[in-house]
């Protein structure tokens, strides 16, 4: 399955205006061209993935508003379920995949997701298990292009468990700054350059209103 992380981040890599923040402000500074293209990246893959926290601060639909019956499945990881069940990803009639651990499963709360016409999964112990989750996507649901617009958070994850293909960035010409602001990938971190993530740069194209970006995985 092929993994792309697609962001759209400050010049020093934040993704909000501060911690807990949305991240549509960002967006108002894109205009209807830029959003469409998010939106036709969306309707050429089959899965797309965001974290809690993203569902809790934004609240998406992560559907694909320009073109009729391209959207991709959403899948949520969190090892706790605690997504609130008025969630646009819950209410609608979109197909949506949470996913949880073997400590997050509860039966209960299950069985209300499972009631809005949503499905569960299980990956991993006590941290959810993304290669596992990629082999049950691509087994069970068909998906073999995968698009993550995480948080710091989940990123940091994709990464840290080497899942991720390609990164494609809409850099936006500004600073935020902020020491407790969210970057594009956040978590424990390496202090040892041997064990960083490598990427080549691949495309830089200058647009308008940010500079388009995509590495692919160094082999």
């Amino acid at each position: 399955m092929k993994t792309t992380v697609f962001s759209q981040i400050s010049i020093d890599g934040k993704l909000t205006m501060g911690a807990g923040n949305s991240s549509k402000e960002l967006f108002s500074l894109f205009t209807s061209q830029d959003i469409e293209f998010i939106h036709r990246f969306r309707g050429n893959v089959q899965g797309i993935m965001v974290g809690k926290n993203t569902i809790l601060t934004d609240n998406p639909f992560l559907t694909n508003r320009y073109e009729t019956n391209k959207n991709p499945i959403r899948i949520i990881p969190t090892t706790t379920l605690d997504i609130p069940l008025d969630s646009n990803v819950l209410s609608d009639e979109g197909k949506t995949i949470i996913v949880t651990t073997e400590q997050g499963w509860d039966e209960d709360k299950v069985k209300l997701i499972q009631e809005r016409g949503k499905d569960c999964l299980i990956c991993g112990y006590d941290q959810v298990d993304f290669v596992e989750l990629g082999h049950q996507l691509e087994d069970k649901y068909g998906i073999t292009d995968l698009m993550v617009e995480g948080g710091g958070f989940l990123n940091w994850h994709v990464f840290n468990q080497d899942i991720v293909d390609e990164i494609i960035l809409m850099q936006l010409p500004i600073i935020i700054g902020g020491s407790s602001n969210i970057t594009l990938v956040d978590g424990v971190g390496y202090q040892e350059l041997s064990f960083s993530k490598k990427f080549k740069v691949v495309e830089i194209q200058p647009k308008e209103n940010y500079t388009l970006m995509r590495y692919k995985k160094a082999i």
